[in-house]
């Protein structure tokens, strides 16, 4: 157990009060369900009162989630997907061929005055509630967010669970709108758009995407975060692969995962040993990707015990955490010191420094950060997670952990409560890797 087996058991337990918390019920799902089904909101005070997918799969991996729950939203995420042709919506924005919505409106969560503006449906972009072909202005991408594809494929290794290979591979032929999970998943990752020689994600001033807890930025160029889901999708990918009994198509995934990670350390690695967020607009360097490429296992080496070493340093100078939550990027590195963390001059500006994904703290990729700790200096591992555990506990009533906070405004703010993804990916990682490291 990490850090200690008396404050992870208290973590586990919390935990799925937090995902209980989040838990809504849907009477019915019209074209999908005529009976009540089970999904799950992003936090438990209904701030963003939709089902969302990354924020479903990252607290899947908790291990609260009954597997059976897990499967039929799963089979709601594939039954909305985009198909085959790509749909062109309104202010220049498009939904690309076997695009994953970003988040979908259910009954069950929001109130009347929201079902009566919004509706139920699919929509493909953050910031945005309507599942019209009005999805934004496109200040949150002209194409939808690209990580959904590859929480999805996290997601389908997670419901098919720990059977024999032979279940496993029925699983994968199943078919949703008699297109299988595999083709679904497989249709997804090939549509999406990556630099051609790189295999990076790629943003283009005319051709954009938003992502993750990066939704509200505008990163050009080759993108970190992204390409580390990426990476990650595609060594599941090709598992699926072999289970279906192509080793060719294996190897191309595993060919698709080894380009990702050789062009990560080439294009993206900074001589301080960070990842910068992207190789064009906000070069700066970022804490989710380079803790996520030290855990995923896409930087080795020297390039690994760099990155290791920078967030050590950084976590002993405090520029970069706070009670375990962690900035986007070091204070050292914000792009005008007091107003704004990023170069892109994005719309978090807009909201206030030190607010939000412009300078607040945020605790879900604290697993990631502390795995990569622990590969250079065991006791500041340790610190953090209890920093982070102390911190939840203390404020657990009040909603901890929260989606993030920033204890150094006038007054200081604590947003969004009991939300799911803060609790989920710490214990992962603390349960998983770690415990596997320490």
């Amino acid at each position: 157990m990490f850090p200690a087996r008396d404050q992870f058991s208290w973590l586990e337990s919390h935990a799925r009060r937090v995902v209980e918390h989040c838990r809504r019920v849907a009477p019915t799902i019209p074209g999908f369900a005529e009976t009540p089904v089970p999904f799950y909101v992003p936090g438990g005070d209904d701030k963003y009162p939709s089902f969302w997918v990354r924020d479903f799969v990252m607290q899947c991996r908790s291990g609260c989630i009954p597997l059976d729950e897990m499967r039929t939203l799963l089979r709601l995420i594939l039954h909305n997907q985009n198909g085959p042709r790509r749909r062109d919506l309104a202010n220049g924005l498009r939904v690309d061929p076997w695009a994953i919505p970003d988040h979908i409106n259910l009954p069950g969560v929001g109130d009347a005055a929201f079902h009566e503006r919004f509706g139920i449906g699919a929509v493909y972009f953050p910031g945005s509630y309507d599942p019209s072909d009005n999805q934004g202005t496109g200040v949150m991408g002209l194409r939808p967010a690209d990580d959904d594809i590859y929480e999805t494929v996290d997601l389908a290794r997670m419901v098919m669970g720990s059977g024999n290979d032979r279940e496993k591979a029925d699983f994968l032929r199943w078919k949703v709108k008699d297109v299988s999970v595999f083709e679904r998943l497989s249709n997804g990752m090939q549509a999406m758009t990556v630099h051609p020689e790189s295999g990076l994600c790629w943003n283009r001033p005319d051709n954009w995407a938003a992502a993750s807890f990066h939704d509200g930025l505008k990163p050009m160029g080759m993108v970190a975060i992204t390409s580390c889901y990426r990476f990650r999708a595609a060594r599941t990918m090709a598992e699926f692969s072999r289970l279906l009994g192509d080793p060719e198509q294996a190897k191309r995934y595993e060919a698709m995962a080894e380009t990702i990670a050789a062009s990560l350390a080439r294009h993206c690695r900074m001589p301080s040993g960070w990842l910068m967020a992207s190789t064009e607009v906000n070069r700066q360097p970022d804490v989710w990707s380079t803790s996520m490429a030290v855990c995923f296992g896409i930087l080795q080496g020297e390039a690994k015990t760099a990155a290791c070493n920078a967030m050590l340093k950084a976590y002993r100078d405090g520029s970069v955490a706070r009670f375990g939550y962690l900035r986007h990027i070091p204070i050292f590195a914000d792009a005008v010191p007091g107003e704004s963390l990023w170069v892109d001059g994005s719309e978090m500006v807009k909201l206030g420094f030190g607010v939000y994904q412009n300078g607040g703290y945020w605790p879900q990729p604290v697993g990631y950060y502390v795995f990569a700790l622990a590969q250079v200096d065991r006791e500041a591992a340790l610190q953090m997670a209890r920093e982070f555990i102390d911190h939840t506990r203390a404020r657990a009533e009040a909603g901890a952990p929260f989606e993030w906070i920033n204890p150094d405004l006038d007054p200081p703010r604590q947003e969004g409560r009991w939300y799911g993804p803060s609790a989920a990916l710490p214990l992962e990682a603390f349960k998983g890797e770690l415990s596997r490291v320490l």
